[in-house]
């Protein structure tokens, strides 16, 4: 009965999600309202209550929920290894995931190119995006350091900033596709863009 119960409890919790990103995205984060996603869902606005505080915490559950979902979706697919063509690859398999899962690119898509973030939001769920940068964070920096300690990098190359161009440049291919300032896909602009960058990173024979 116990686990009846949580297992209720769990799908209840899942679809007010679920409803809250569908309002967003068409909405926006400003004009949703807790009404309208309870009713979304099919629920009341107390049963939302009783799960988040406010649209903050709705926001930092989707990214945990669904950036975490997609990342022990995409693991058994990623390369071990630390080349940065396995890099590349890592964020090929990202980026494909923008333009196949339609749920995932939604979020994507409302996360990037629709979320008002404001100070006061960005402060309740720093958390989260910080557990969302963090483990693609971890993953540059991962392959950057063994190739410096290697030798395979160009020399003079600050690796802790390069990190960052890297994500900026995913980031900000995945932004132009997906809020439709041109039309190339996801997928083929990141594993050229990063491709392009990757190859000026090697240290010349």
């Amino acid at each position: 009965m116990v686990r009846k119960c949580k297992e209720d409890a769990e799908k209840t919790r899942q679809a007010v999600l679920e409803s809250a990103l569908d309002v967003f995205s068409e909405k926006g984060y400003a004009k949703a309202t807790f009404d309208e996603i309870a009713a979304r869902a099919g629920f009341t606005k107390g049963a939302v209550y009783w799960y988040f505080r406010n649209k903050a915490d709705l926001v930092a559950a989707l990214i945990i929920e669904y950036t975490g979902r997609k990342r022990d979706e995409l693991m058994p697919n990623v390369p071990q290894g630390n080349t940065l063509d396995d890099l590349l690859t890592y964020f090929v398999l990202w980026s494909e995931a923008c333009e196949k899962d339609l749920r995932f690119s939604r979020f994507t898509r409302f996360m990037l190119c629709q979320m008002e973030w404001s100070e006061a939001v960005l402060e309740r769920v720093d958390k989260a995006l910080a557990l969302t940068k963090n483990y693609h964070l971890e993953k540059v920096n991962q392959v950057l350091v063994d190739l410096k300690t290697k030798g395979e990098l160009r020399e003079g190359i600050d690796v802790e900033m390069l990190a960052h161009i890297i994500l900026s440049t995913y980031y900000g291919i995945v932004f132009s596709c997906l809020s439709r300032r041109f039309a190339y896909d996801i997928t083929s602009m990141v594993r050229t863009g990063l491709g392009l960058l990757f190859e000026g990173l090697k240290r010349k024979q």
